[in-house]
């Protein structure tokens, strides 16, 4: 029952339900008899914000790593010319013996 409503919740809304229940905790407002539910409800919570941020991580990773391979080619292209480039004038500068 707490999953469904849990898992629904956007990242915020997840991240408030977290900080009321851990105020909660720490100012003694908690029924010990309602305590390990608050918990178990926290636990859910810190959970779902968990997945949320690791998900969050890997889509903006993917982003990131689509832009960087075009930049790369492009880059890495100068860079191999410039490479080239120099090896031959070094190349030439040196004495044949």
């Amino acid at each position: 029952m707490v999953k469904k409503k849990v898992t629904n919740l956007k990242f915020g809304e997840a991240r408030e339900m977290l900080e009321t229940i851990l105020k909660e905790i720490e100012d003694n407002e908690v029924d010990v008899d309602e305590l390990a539910d608050r918990v178990r409800t926290a636990a859910e919570l810190i959970r779902v914000c968990k997945e949320k941020l690791e998900r969050t991580k890997m889509e903006v990773e993917k982003v990131v790593a689509e832009l960087i391979p075009r930049e790369s080619k492009e880059t890495g292209r100068e860079s191999e010319e410039t490479d080239q480039e120099q090896a031959s004038d070094e190349n030439r500068n040196e004495a044949p013996f």
